[in-house]
């Protein structure tokens, strides 16, 4: 098995900060087998055990004298085979060999893609073979195709066989969190069927009203939607669902989130859904496939109500979970946040590079907005509380180019396509660590701009905890953990009031 560990460095000019040392990863040949990390220290060689708690050197950063101090992290790539025969066979595949359809294979071959990438080697067989399946993969690897060609095979050959539908009774079913993911799959979904007797249909929110008044009528394929309006215009029934054969929600973390809980429950209680689809007949019910960077480590109870748990397969890359861009993280006050910004951004808008900054709220999204557009910077605002009037045309107008930077929220973190972005500034530090790899992953994806990377101001305390879990994960070599670190400190303060009560009550 072969991966490379690059160096994780920082350099201070601060003398002040005393415990940060000069550690490096020590590179190894088989470090994806590692019982042991080994780090130097002052060119002496000191080997830890997993159980060891390795030094980091962001540990003085809760410390006012610290700012201005950086860390850098370079990623660590894992080889996806354990033997060199496996590597060359493997790599061999091509999607003629995924069985899947001459025409498809022509129209993504017009987009520039010769070969499948390492999740859909995986996914596509086990999607063709019936399975209900939890695709997870890094950011940007082509997990939108993994779920598209197998379903749009499967839909040629289904139509062919199967007796007439109704109208507005789709065959799949995709949905969303947002209207900007909603678009984008359905766009990716009428390149893939152009030429071919498939119809796509996308619905967002904001006309919901509208939509149904309208009520058109017409032949449906593939039906893509965010959340929200789905589960209205198919409770009017509207769209039927009687005939839908594969459900698939993309960015299923999202989704999973509990604000979206009773909407879910409802919408997939509409469908039926089977243990595994036949190979050789019209299949009676539907398959469901899960999509997302990251995935919670337990799925919502309404998942169980719905489909047979033992049905569900995991299908995942051995980078998932991992940054695969270089990382920057740099400590400072509140106050230095804007003027550390403009520094970065000034030089880029005159090379009219595109940047994305992200922040914590839709407040100071806007501000951020608003303040480098003062200063002659082209720069537009996108997040969830803007009214879809004002929303609309945002994210195209920066992948156009028409504007330089787009200041956003989580909104614009998930499974958009920004194969033009070489630098992420995450302006307001994220607290959950899905947020963080979803925000990295619009950098550094296949087919995008060489050379990505993040940019990190850490300001807070909870930032810093969070900080320094990203860095102990990367000294031992480890995917990051998925956990939200503002629930994880309510949940620790919540079990030490509990543990105070039980021990009073003891003494009473």
């Amino acid at each position: 098995m072969f991966h490379y560990v690059y160096k994780l460095c920082q350099v201070t000019n601060r003398t002040a900060i005393r415990n940060l040392k000069k550690y490096t990863v020590a590179p190894t040949k088989n470090s994806s087998k590692l019982c042991s990390n080994v780090i130097k220290e002052d060119d002496q060689e000191i080997i830890y055990k997993k159980t060891d708690n390795i030094p980091i050197r962001t540990k003085g950063w809760f410390h006012y004298k610290s700012k201005k101090d950086f860390l850098l992290i370079h990623p660590s790539i894992q080889s996806e085979h354990d033997d060199d025969d496996d590597i060359e066979s493997f790599e061999d595949i091509e999607f003629k060999d995924l069985d899947i359809d001459s025409s498809l294979i022509n129209n993504i071959k017009k987009k520039g893609i010769d070969k499948p990438t390492m999740i859909q080697k995986l996914g596509i067989p086990e999607i063709l073979n019936g399975q209900n399946v939890i695709i997870t993969a890094e950011t940007g690897c082509g997990k939108t195709l993994t779920y598209l060609l197998p379903v749009v095979n499967q839909i040629l050959n289904y139509k062919l066989n199967a007796e007439d539908r109704p109208l507005n009774s789709p065959l799949v079913v995709i949905v969303t969190p947002s209207r900007e993911l909603t678009l984008q799959i359905a766009s990716e979904a009428k390149n893939l069927t152009n030429g071919l007797d498939i119809d796509v249909k996308a619905l967002t929110g904001g006309r919901t009203k509208k939509i149904i008044r309208g009520a058109a009528m017409n032949n449906v394929d593939i039906l893509v939607g965010t959340l929200g309006v789905l589960c209205k215009v198919t409770a009017v029934r509207m769209y039927k669902l009687n005939y839908v054969r594969y459900t698939i929600i993309d960015e299923a973390h999202a989704l999973f989130d509990e604000s979206f809980d009773e909407k879910m429950e409802l919408f997939l209680r509409r469908i039926h859904f089977g243990f595994k689809h036949s190979k050789t007949e019209v299949p009676q019910a539907s398959q469901l496939i899960l999509a997302s960077a990251t995935m919670p480590p337990e799925l919502p109870e309404y998942i169980g109500k719905n489909v047979h748990t033992d049905s569900i397969i995991n299908i995942s890359t051995r980078n998932c979970h991992r940054v695969l861009v270089p990382q920057k993280f740099v400590r400072l006050g509140e106050a230095d946040k804007p003027v550390e910004l403009l520094k970065v951004i000034k030089s880029r808008a005159l090379r009219k590079l595109p940047t994305i900054v992200f922040s914590n709220s839709s407040a100071t999204s806007d501000w951020v907005s608003i303040f480098l557009n003062q200063l002659n910077i082209r720069a537009t605002s996108l997040n969830s509380n803007m009214k879809i009037a004002i929303r609309q045309n945002k994210f195209r107008m920066f992948k156009m180019g028409e504007v330089d930077v787009l200041s956003t929220t989580n909104a614009g973190a998930r499974g958009l396509d920004t194969i033009m972005v070489d630098l992420i500034i995450n302006y307001d530090f994220p607290l959950s660590t899905a947020d963080y790899i979803h925000r990295c992953g619009r950098t550094g994806r296949i087919g995008g701009v060489s050379n990505g990377r993040v940019l990190n101001f850490v300001t807070k305390p909870l930032e810093i905890e969070l900080v320094q879990k990203i860095e102990r994960a990367a000294r031992r070599n480890r995917p990051l953990p998925i956990f939200n670190i503002k629930n994880q400190k309510r949940d620790k303060e919540m079990d030490n009031e509990l543990k105070s009560l039980f021990e009073s009550a003891k003494n009473m």
